[in-house]
């Protein structure tokens, strides 16, 4: 009975190996090479390599600039339709939690309002241009290039204060008495910075390093950290410093540019195994902060990959125009929106620290509200622009908000339909109560038109391109501010271009906003 199994087998074998498909032909990629065309009027090529497999466009950044940003959309998107780019590895996304997706955002039912919202999103500095092509470009894909572990040590601005107090501490041992009084009578009027830089200028060695500490672009790296900390340890050492009260901070500064280095190995690890699971000879993005830069560009060449490391223009670490202001960014920096108090993402995030924008509640609340605002306000003014006769909810229902429950969760709003009300038939104003599920409450919202505005399908190349870059302009005509003193007012904001809206936690309060 074996035998004969076996003479079957062999038979099965032979005629199976006979009717075996064949193989497709590996792949043969031309060598790499970012075309000028890319970064042309956005950004600029900082460095490449054109040898190896497979490609990866470096994309760094200055997270504080809302312009910088923008000029990378610009560059996502022209990779996206001239490269066939759909993969971005990005930094700040922890391979621990679940993968970034915008399905949630995608599968609302009008493309085009989901677009206009996109990008106020992006112009106020809620997303990056990372999370905006995933929410505008079909199929693009982020994936998460990080470690936990890595990731969450941070650095305290005390600990951060350790450089200038070693600097301080090793330039007195060699002051004189005159450097000495003049510096004392500097701290004596209450000017503390001045005296401090006063003191490290005394000495060329603490001068000359301090100059790393105050230089804005090329933005310092995690490797010139690390060798600045090696450097004040032993010269304190060399001098007999008193650098005790500062001796702790510097070992966690240092503890925070150790971690910064390995992560830039991590997630050049992590993005090199993404590339390689990738058919075809299309690149993919890597979205790092510019300190990282030398470091993946090293770890890349060394894996033998090709690669380019592109900026944008707007690099510097100058609080310039169309930053975010020092307020907001920290707000961000903390995974919170950077809506100043009264506004909807104060209400949303409750000032915690969650995870990665795009994927945290409160954001996706904001994006929800933002789009089913777009979609009443229009039925609204629709409505009355036709004499009035299409009465509230003028025949919308769960679904046209995009809140159905269709796409891959649960909403995080829910839209009272019977409360929608236009309470002044002066104007295109319009009302309705919103239930923010998560939080349990009750908020009411105003929306209204505020200047006739076109609505381009921003389906293309091109016509993406050109809201982008009118984006780019207004922003970098718009100074940087600090956030204006916190007040009990519901705060109107652009919803989308020509639409605001003001959320308040009373029917009476909205109706009082100015919009």
């Amino acid at each position: 009975m074996w035998a004969k199994s076996a003479v079957l087998a062999a038979v099965l074998v032979t005629y199976t190996s006979g009717c075996t498909s064949a193989q497709p032909e590996p792949v043969t990629c031309a060598p790499f090479s970012l075309g000028a065309d890319v970064y042309a009027d956005v950004g600029k090529l900082a460095s490449a390599k054109d040898t190896g497999t497979p490609s990866v466009v470096v994309l760094d950044e200055q997270h504080a600039s809302r312009t910088g940003q923008v000029e990378l959309a610009i560059m996502l998107n022209r990779l996206y339709h001239g490269a066939g780019l759909r993969h971005l590895a990005l930094e700040g996304s922890v391979v621990e939690q679940p993968q970034p997706d915008l399905g949630w955002f995608t599968s609302m039912p009008d493309a085009d309002i989901r677009r206009a919202v996109a990008l106020q999103l992006l112009k106020q500095g809620e997303v990056s241009a990372a999370e905006f092509a995933a929410m505008v470009l079909p199929d693009f894909r982020l994936h998460a290039i990080e470690h936990e572990e890595e990731y969450r040590i941070g650095l305290a601005s005390e600990d951060q204060r350790a450089y200038t107090g070693y600097l301080t501490a090793i330039a007195l041992t060699t002051m004189t008495t005159d450097q000495i009084g003049q510096a004392t009578a500097l701290l004596d009027q209450g000017k503390a910075e001045e005296g401090i830089q006063y003191i490290i200028g005394t000495s060329p060695w603490t001068s000359e390093r301090n100059q790393l500490l105050e230089r804005k672009t090329p933005i310092v790296t995690s490797g010139e950290m690390q060798q600045l900390g090696t450097e004040l340890e032993e010269k304190a050492r060399q001098v007999g410093a008193d650098v005790t009260e500062y001796r702790e901070g510097l070992r966690k500064s240092r503890e925070f540019f150790d971690a910064g280095a390995r992560r830039s190995e991590t997630m050049t690890a992590n993005t090199a195994g993404i590339a390689a699971k990738q058919a075809g000879c299309a690149p993919i993005a890597m979205n790092i902060g510019a300190a990282h830069s030398t470091d993946v560009a090293e770890s890349l060449g060394g894996r033998n990959m090709a690669y380019a490391i592109v900026s944008p223009s707007n690099l510097s670490l100058e609080w310039a125009n169309g930053s975010l202001s020092p307020e907001a960014f920290h707000r961000k920096l903390a995974g919170q929106s950077v809506d100043p108090a009264g506004a909807l993402g104060a209400i949303l995030d409750g000032r915690r620290k969650p995870p990665p924008t795009t994927q945290q509640g409160w954001f996706k609340a904001k994006a929800q509200l933002a789009y089913a605002t777009v979609v009443i306000a229009r039925a609204a003014a629709a409505a009355r622009a036709a004499g009035g006769g299409n009465k509230p909810p003028f025949d919308i229902d769960r679904a046209a908000l995009g809140l159905g429950g269709d796409g891959p969760e649960e909403p995080r709003i829910t839209v009272d339909l019977a409360s929608i009300d236009m309470p002044d038939d002066s104007r295109n104003d319009v009302v309705f109560k919103v239930t923010l599920n998560d939080q349990n409450t009750d908020v009411w919202v105003k929306a209204g038109t505020v200047t006739p505005a076109d609505s381009p399908s921003l389906s293309d190349q091109q016509s993406l391109e050109r809201a982008l870059k009118d984006v780019l302009r207004e922003l970098k005509e718009t100074p940087p501010a600090s956030d204006a003193p916190p007040t009990d007012k519901p705060q109107a904001v652009a919803v989308i271009p020509g639409l605001n809206a003001a959320v308040a936690t009373t029917k009476e309060g909205a109706l009082g906003a100015a919009i």
